[in-house]
């Protein structure tokens, strides 16, 4: 008796199944705000080099003006380093909602449910999150090059870069496999509900 019970205990409350929940959950709030957190710091240290011994010119500019060769300016003034951060906030957007879409999943399938509804928007959110995020991050690269670059000219000139690199085709593949799951999992709750409906 005690080993039919135990062979009917759903997948789902599994130590196992609870513990990659808990852990994706705990990811995915972990990255992100570390994330938003490295994102923010960087603009208090760029131009900060004279004064912080020289550690961080390249360690703390963004990856998308080293890639056209840019260098950060000697000195920054306080309202360029906002504009910074309000460029920062672009993709972070799109990146929370993400985590929030799988903060939800996560929270649903430790409630035992793994085929609702909550779950199937849960995923779609996530795929249209990371297409956010691809179509976030080239208007990132544009602002960024182009503040950085025209700080850099001492405000005389300056140049917008824009490119497709392994990040941007990253999360454009993983939003449509996303939105693919999504419609995957939907299909299946209404076969489920038209075969209750017909038992």
């Amino acid at each position: 008796m005690s080993s039919h019970a135990t062979s009917q205990v759903s997948p789902v409350q599994s130590s196992s199944f609870r513990r990659l929940a808990w852990g994706l959950l705990a990811a995915s709030w972990a990255c992100a705000l570390v994330s938003l957190g490295f994102s923010l710091a960087r603009w208090a240290a760029i131009g900060q080099e004279a004064g912080w011994g020289g550690w961080m010119p390249l360690t703390v500019v963004p990856a998308q003006a080293l890639l056209v060769g840019l260098t950060p300016p000697q000195s920054m003034e306080l309202q360029w380093r906002w504009v910074g951060v309000a460029l920062e906030c672009i993709p972070a957007v799109a990146m929370f909602y993400v985590v929030l879409c799988v903060h939800r999943i996560c929270r649903t399938f430790l409630a035992g449910e793994v085929f609702g509804a909550v779950v199937v928007r849960g995923f779609r959110g996530v795929g249209w999150g990371f297409l956010a995020m691809f179509v976030t991050s080239l208007l990132y690269q544009v602002g960024v090059t182009a503040l950085l670059s025209w700080l850099a000219s001492g405000q005389n000139g300056g140049m917008i870069a824009l490119g497709v690199g392994s990040f941007e085709m990253s999360v454009l593949v993983v939003g449509l496999m996303m939105l693919l799951l999504a419609h995957v999992l939907a299909e299946g709750r209404r076969l489920q509900a038209e075969a209750d409906a017909f038992v």
